[in-house]
């Protein structure tokens, strides 16, 4: 059900507090641009160095047997038969899967036993196969023209062997033109199967999601009371090219605890691994449908633990466990005070209730939110989380655009992202 808007003379009213502006979302919202400058090679630790020496072992030994013609014919098979995103395939099952055939060719081509190289893909981290660039994907047809690279952290220069067995470097900015078949940490949830073809989501997992840039079905707008986003774009992607599609997601943060609200706390995930209703999965820059993020009920409940507060709308692109943000308080401690400082506390969002002549309507406005740092069950671990932003409205900082009402912004105030909220 599409919600029900005041007349103007009293719809200005109601929202002078805020002063939002609904708008069709049918517009094309102006490209973004991303900020200047690239993401720094990240200086790797002790164990995240052990890890990458485990995948580059791992990555050789895979680029040394696909000389064979028929090996790389089973690889392609495999890779082309797989149903999750981007034909990903998990690389330890892949060893043993079809009679351990994978390990043993790699042993024997290798000239080591199955028991060593099993011990050395035991020791790493779960790992995933597959082409992160599409292009290569396609055009890889099982031939010798192909590269093997792996890289633990997000933007580092991926290291990449060809089918001789011989070490190189790689662009962490532009991808080669020879097709590159990645061994990288695991993104993917690998327990999850995706439905055949021409099947729906629900049938399988019972996810929601959205349409536009995104996969999955889309939800009936309404059907469930709430706060939906209807329209994103983003300024970049986030990711380096070795790890593929983005993996975006959405956080609704708000205290961390009754006894403490100077901390702020994931309460509902959306993203493409979150829980059933609130799975979403944008692959492009740009997207548009119609995604629960807050649910009336949920909103109801944090306003009577914690009445007057805010939420704060939180996106961040994935780089390690999904839906658990996993970053550290100086980031997020510098994000929070940027955006302090240009709209003081009115950095949250708040539903509130208005009278109309239709009837009781729920509104989105900005909130306080006194809120200083990010928590999680991580603790501030350091790691590949890159922060987006955080949402806030466009009525606090005077700005209007035909599209979308909230811009997302990151810790030097650029606009890394859009968006389109609505209560229905």
């Amino acid at each position: 059900m599409r919600p029900r808007f005041l007349p103007p003379t009293l719809l200005l009213l109601a929202l002078a507090a805020c002063g939002d502006r609904e708008t069709s979302t049918t517009l094309t919202a102006p490209a973004l641009t991303p900020a200047p400058g690239t993401p720094a090679t990240p200086v790797l630790s002790a164990a995240t160095r052990r890890d990458e020496l485990h995948l580059e072992a791992l990555a050789r030994r895979m680029a040394r047997s696909l000389r064979d013609p028929g090996f790389r014919a089973y690889v392609k098979a495999e890779l082309d038969g797989s149903r999750f995103a981007e034909h990903k395939i998990h690389f330890q099952r892949f060893l043993r899967g079809n009679g351990r055939r994978a390990l043993r060719d790699l042993a024997r081509d290798n000239g080591e036993s199955d028991a060593a190289v099993e011990a050395d893909a035991d020791a790493a981290m779960p790992v995933e196969m597959y082409f992160p660039v599409p292009a290569h994907r396609t055009a890889w047809s099982g031939d010798e023209h192909l590269l093997v690279a792996t890289a633990v952290a997000d933007h580092e220069a991926p290291i990449a062997f060809d089918l001789q067995g011989r070490r190189r470097l790689l662009d962490p900015a532009h991808p080669p033109a020879t097709p590159v078949l990645a061994i990288v940490p695991v993104e993917t949830d690998f327990d999850r199967i995706p439905p055949p073809a021409g099947a729906t989501c629900t049938a399988c997992n019972g996810g929601g999601g959205g349409s536009g840039g995104g996969g999955g079905v889309t939800p009936n707008i309404g059907a469930t009371p709430g706060l939906y986003l209807t329209y994103a774009q983003f300024a970049q992607d986030f990711e380096g090219w070795l790890k593929g599609a983005p993996e975006f997601e959405i956080h609704i943060m708000g205290p961390a605890s009754p006894s403490d609200t100077a901390n702020l706390a994931s309460f509902q995930c959306i993203g493409e691994k979150a829980s059933s209703g609130y799975t979403w999965d944008m692959n492009s820059l740009t997207w548009s449908g119609s995604q629960l993020l807050f649910t009336t009920a949920q909103m109801d409940a944090f306003q009577r633990a914690y009445p007057g507060r805010g939420y704060v709308i939180f996106a961040v692109e994935d780089d390690d466990t999904a839906c658990g943000i996993r970053t550290d308080s100086d980031r997020a401690g510098t994000l929070i005070k940027s955006i302090t400082q240009l709209v003081g506390a009115y950095k949250a969002a708040k539903d509130s209730t208005i009278w109309s002549l239709g009837g009781v309507q729920r509104i989105l406005k900005a909130g306080r939110s006194g809120s200083g740092f990010l928590t999680a069950a991580y603790n501030f671990l350091k790691s590949n989380d890159d922060i987006i932003g955080i949402a806030v409205s466009d009525a606090v900082r005077g700005r209007f655009n035909p599209v979308t009402n909230w811009t997302v912004l990151n810790k030097d105030l650029d606009v890394n992202g859009t968006f389109k909220l609505e209560m229905h």
